[in-house]
């Protein structure tokens, strides 16, 4: 399978699972934020965004199959995860952690959990 299959294979189930799962015991949302769900944006390389939004404030996480050569945050069995804000300027991102550290922290838990139960197998 291509590279572009994967991702976009990847994004839908990415997309479907965390909307099931948002805002119930799998993934509470305290906060408020609203789940735009997943989609395929490009950067360097298209790859599959989950997008929160709240107030002006965006959330992002960017789960790709695992690839030791790339930074991550943090790493599932499969999956790398690197979360970003587009209401953050680029050279001030290290602060979206103190920001929003409980959502990114459920996030990663979230995926690990999903992958570990075969979630997203492309």
């Amino acid at each position: 399978m291509s590279e572009p299959d994967v991702m976009e294979r990847l994004a839908a189930a990415l997309s479907a699972a965390f909307t099931r799962d948002f805002g119930g015991p799998a993934f509470p949302n305290p906060e408020g934020w609203r789940n735009k769900g997943a989609r395929l944006r490009t950067f360097r390389r298209t790859v599959p965004v989950v997008e929160l939004e709240m107030e002006g404030r965006t959330l992002s996480f960017i789960v790709t199959p695992t690839d030791p050569a790339e930074p991550a945050y943090r790493r599932s069995s499969r999956y790398d995860i690197v979360y970003f804000s587009e209401d953050v300027p680029d050279d001030e991102q290290s602060r979206i952690y103190a920001r929003d550290r409980a959502t990114i922290d459920r996030f990663v838990a979230w995926v690990k959990a999903w992958d570990q139960a075969g979630g997203g197998s492309v």
